[in-house]
């Protein structure tokens, strides 16, 4: 009996010290973001209450001062850098002005010391809007989990937003082995950094339907998994949103009277296209359009397609506009 327990006891040793090996070999977290660094990357970078945010804001040359000249505002998802709206900032910036950032934990903002769930980054959306003195009514945008955060963000400061566009958002979050496993205290750090963060730097494929629509995912993703923090950042998003639903925040979002733009990727494989019924029971008079051959990320895919109805949508006239 003695002999087996101490079998058993040598083999879970064993087991610890390889995966414990295994775990700091594949840890990519060796750079410190800081103003050093910050010098070499270049950017805009603007300090909150909570750490440095990475943004960047466009300006229309000669138009500044132009009323006609709208702020739209671009909100990431779950893991991305503002580089995930490069299609429809370029596209959207020679007419208006164009804010994006970074989440606290992702691209070059600061991570911190905080639970990085949803209200951390409505807050640091109404903080960066404060900061850069925008104050007129914004064209929100909001992608995947930012489309939760915009809609959390609208019922919480309806006087700062004008129209609404909603992409493949977060509606619920899906029921996924991954989202429980990391639920596990020790385990969760060690998939985070072992599995999940190495499967978005090389998962072009479950974002987009042709992954050669975006074929430099992994150069535009990897570098702010370099940065110690991330995989935190990523972990405890994770834990927040599992098992979240949504719903009440987006029937708010219905009923309050505001213009909402809907898109969604037929061959989305993150949120199903069948949620997309969920939202616009919510928000009976949404725009809804649906992109063919496209999955997750339909205005990087199919750009050409989706950002001149953004387009459009933020230069149409409502009611009060044309009273005014």
């Amino acid at each position: 009996m003695k002999s087996t327990i101490q079998k058993v006891s040598l083999v879970i040793v064993m087991l610890t010290i390889g995966l414990s090996t295994f775990y700091m070999y594949k840890d990519n977290e060796t750079l410190e973001l800081n103003a050093e660094s910050r010098n070499e990357l270049g950017g805009q970078y603007i300090a909150l209450s909570k750490g440095i945010v990475h943004y960047e804001l466009s300006d229309i040359a000669g138009k500044a001062n132009d009323k006609n000249s709208q702020t739209v505002v671009l909100v990431n998802g779950f893991s991305s850098p503002m580089t995930i709206f490069d299609p429809t900032f370029s596209y959207l910036k020679d007419d208006h002005k164009v804010l994006r950032f970074d989440y606290y934990g992702r691209g070059y903002s600061d991570r911190i010391d905080s639970s990085y769930d949803i209200n951390l980054y409505v807050e640091q959306l109404h903080e960066l809007l404060v900061a850069l003195n925008i104050e007129e009514q914004i064209y929100i945008i909001g992608l995947s989990m930012g489309g939760a955060v915009v809609t959390h963000f609208t019922n919480r400061y309806p006087d700062q937003v004008k129209k609404v566009s909603l992409i493949d958002p977060l509606f619920h979050t899906p029921n996924r082995a991954d989202l429980t496993l990391v639920q596990i205290p020790g385990l969760g750090e060690y998939l985070a950094t072992t599995v999940i963060i190495p499967d978005m730097i090389t998962g072009a494929a479950e974002f987009v339907h042709d992954p050669k629509s975006f074929p430099n995912w992994a150069e535009k993703f990897s570098p702010q998994t370099r940065y110690k923090g991330f995989s935190d950042a990523i972990l405890q998003t994770a834990r927040f949103i599992a098992g979240k639903n949504f719903k009440s925040e987006y029937e708010r979002l219905g009923k309050s009277g505001k213009p909402i733009q809907l898109f969604w990727g037929v061959e989305d494989k993150v949120i199903p296209i069948a949620v997309a019924d969920d939202i616009k029971a919510l928000i009976p008079n949404v725009e809804y359009h649906t992109i063919e051959q496209a999955g997750h990320l339909p205005h990087y895919e199919k750009s050409e397609q989706v950002n001149p109805l953004i387009g459009q949508f933020i230069n149409t006239l409502t009611p009060a506009d044309k009273r005014n």
